[in-house]
């Protein structure tokens, strides 16, 4: 019986050994490996039952229509190190995007030292630049802080949507065709209803002025009749007296950290 648990044990210290060597994480070694049997993978528990499926069928639609993984998956702890290292492995390990020529694009977020990673795969990576992983991490970003992950997955499905399809056009969101910029064009339809509107205003004002023909007077002294009145003595005397204070603004140098670490095909930072 000690010669069996001894046995065991040396076993034990072999795999994990393997592990390490091949650069496999820890919490790999220790039996906590995420079980694929979708496109969404929540092991962290963050999201509702029904949540999860809701994002299962939009990221099976994504995925189906763009010929392209749109993958979540979430832990409680991917082992340390860099999660983007992880995420490769869990693609490859379980051969993920394989009914999409191995593209496709997943969303990481590990709750133990609130890691996040957004990794592309194949040709997603001509979708999904340096610059769109981590100009989708900022729009997700605060929701993920909020505690709110139902929201920023769902806002990470829909972004993904957007950036296949603009690829698909040949103009992936890059710096030179930057990522919802879609707000200038009704600020400028906005500014110049604006400006006509208060040009049409100067106008009218000017011809309701130029058709008053009433005279004003400054005091009341001049519209009494020469000589019927004579003021022997004039004072001023101030009744009130106001005086208005203003907060002084002072520079805030308090803020959030953070900041994002990008390589070839990934994005990840904390959250």
């Amino acid at each position: 019986m000690n010669r069996r648990k001894i046995l065991g044990a040396l076993i034990a210290l072999a795999v994990s050994f393997v592990y390490l060597q091949a650069g496999i994480p820890e919490v790999w070694a220790r039996g906590n490996v995420p079980q694929f049997d979708g496109w969404v993978q929540d092991d962290a528990g963050l999201l509702s039952s029904e949540e999860e499926e809701a994002l299962e069928r939009e990221c099976a639609r994504v995925s189906e229509l763009h010929r392209t993984g749109v993958y979540i998956v979430t832990t409680p702890d991917f082992g340390g190190g860099d999660i983007k290292n992880w995420q490769r492995q869990i693609f490859a390990e379980y051969s993920l995007g394989a009914d999409c020529s191995d593209s496709g694009i997943m969303l990481a977020v590990s709750m133990a030292e609130r890691d996040w990673g957004l990794v592309g795969f194949g040709a997603a990576q001509e979708a999904f630049t340096t610059y769109g992983r981590e100009r989708m991490g900022e729009k997700f970003l605060d929701d993920l802080s909020d505690g709110e992950f139902y929201d920023a997955f769902e806002k990470y499905v829909s972004m993904s949507e957007e950036f296949l399809t603009e690829a698909e056009k040949g103009t992936p969101y890059t710096e030179d065709h930057p990522y919802g910029e879609g707000w200038r064009i009704p600020l400028i339809i906005g500014v110049s209803f604006l400006l006509s509107f208060l040009v049409s205003l100067a106008v009218v004002l000017s011809w309701k002025k130029s058709m008053n023909t009433r005279v004003r007077r400054d005091g009341a002294m001049e519209y009494l009749r020469e000589g019927s009145f004579h003021l022997h003595d004039r004072s001023d005397r101030f009744l009130y007296h106001t005086v208005t204070r203003s907060k002084r603004e002072t520079e805030d140098h308090s803020g959030s950290g953070g900041g994002m670490s990008s390589d070839h095909s990934g994005t990840s930072g904390k959250f």
